[in-house]
């Protein structure tokens, strides 16, 4: 990664932490956060009603951490990934995270070069078959 895409990530995740609108496409913590939270109960086969009893907060309350509308105070979040089994940074884990600035246009690109290189290749030497 060269210096000046360094810094340009550096800035994104400045501005991120700082709440620019603009960056990490309005990146919702909570969104992300109640997403995953809404993936861990389904995998567990729990029902709303039965995570929020064990979590010891009304259905609704989880219904809207599930959404996005409110964030989990420490103790609900300490409830939540002792109930999960996982380690708490596995509620924040999301793939747009992972790079930003890599978009699903571009690997889509990227799987289409490599699929007309790889059939040039494979052309090539089906030819070299025929010709001895």
């Amino acid at each position: 990664m060269e210096d000046n895409e360094k810094i340009e990530n550096n800035v994104q995740i400045e501005n991120c932490i700082s709440g620019d609108e603009n960056s990490f496409s309005n990146l919702n913590v909570r969104k992300i956060l109640g997403d995953n939270v809404k993936y861990y109960r389904k995998k567990m086969g729990l029902s709303q009603e039965q995570l929020s009893e064990i979590l010891e907060i009304s259905p609704n309350h989880l219904s809207v951490i599930e959404t996005g509308g409110k964030f989990v105070t420490s103790r609900l979040l300490e409830k939540m990934v002792f109930v999960f089994k996982i380690p708490p940074s596995l509620l924040f884990y999301s793939p747009l995270l992972q790079n930003p600035n890599v978009t699903s246009k571009q690997i889509s690109q990227i799987i289409k070069e490599e699929l007309e290189n790889a059939q040039i290749c494979i052309t090539s030497k089906i030819e070299k078959l025929f010709r001895g």
